[in-house]
């Protein structure tokens, strides 16, 4: 075990540790990467908290600002198995033109949202029959315009009891056919509301 480890130090391995795309560390990686016990790495992170090196996300996991990673990726960290939906996705692929506050995702389990200081993720529980329409582009998992919608109406239905107006929804950009394939997989509720809109 190293007895010493300075700032200098730890900026070189910060900087390592992000040309190797670890965007994400955990106390135990860096305990690992520097050599030093638990309690000499617990302490060197709060120092390096207050001198702004590292952020905390949650927990005992935190994040180099050499290397921040994007709040798309800790969602896919935090929530795996997730993908992005709902009215992130629906402005991500032009459905919508107002962005969310909060990035939405979807996910298989049963987890809270979280406040980070890359931002809020806000989690909604899909069951596994419906964890599916979803592209991958360099590991971030998004929902495809016509299930976004689907996640959508789903949600809202479940959630709030209501069918929400899709007014302001461009739907040029929807693929109907793909709709009604996806739409199987949803309770009649969601369908219901399809017909409602004439989609």
């Amino acid at each position: 075990m190293k007895k010493y480890f300075t700032l200098s130090s730890w900026l070189s391995l910060l900087e390592k540790l992000g040309q190797e795309k670890q965007k994400i560390l955990s106390a135990k990686t860096l305990q690992l990467a520097s050599g030093l016990s638990r309690t000499a790495t617990l302490k060197a992170i709060q120092r390096l908290i207050q001198r702004r090196q590292l952020i905390k996300l949650y927990n005992n996991y935190y994040a180099s600002r050499i290397s921040l990673p994007t709040i798309e990726e800790f969602a896919m960290f935090y929530g795996k198995p997730c993908y992005i939906s709902f009215e992130s996705a629906l402005e991500d692929r032009g459905i919508i033109s107002q962005a969310p506050l909060v990035l939405t995702c979807a996910t298989t389990r049963k987890i809270k949202n979280l406040k980070t200081p890359l931002g809020e993720i806000v989690f909604h529980h899909l069951q596994p029959r419906l964890f599916h329409g979803f592209e991958n582009d360099r590991g971030i998992l998004r929902a495809t315009a016509e299930k976004a919608l689907l996640d959508y109406l789903y949600i809202n239905l479940k959630n709030k009891k209501y069918l929400p107006s899709l007014n302001e929804f461009n739907f040029e950009q929807l693929n109907k056919k793909k709709i009604h394939k996806l739409a199987k997989y949803f309770p009649r509720s969601v369908k219901t509301a399809l017909a409602s809109h004439k989609i």
